[in-house]
């Protein structure tokens, strides 16, 4: 019993001196491929990351998506305001 609270008390100022890393907090959203005309009302630099959505599975194991023509623009867009897109 001594050796277990001795080891708690070593476990305890170990964590207690450890240094605490606090990072930019993650901002996750979705957006759906369909929508490229709103995605200018959108402020996209308040996202960390943007999951384009829906994506819709082919056969060759791949995804495509309702927008993909206008999909590498919007990308494009995403990726200079800081957000990345997934």
């Amino acid at each position: 019993m001594k050796l277990s609270a001795a080891f708690m008390v070593v476990v305890a100022s170990v964590l207690a001196s450890a240094p605490i890393v606090v990072g930019k907090p993650l901002v996750i959203g979705y957006y759906p491929s369909w929508k490229k005309a709103q995605s200018a009302a959108i402020d996209f630099s308040k996202y960390t990351h943007i999951n384009m959505a829906f994506g819709i599975p082919t056969s060759s194991g791949t995804f495509s998506f309702d927008g993909d023509w206008f999909l590498p623009s919007v990308v494009s867009d995403l990726h200079s305001k800081g957000t990345k897109v997934l």
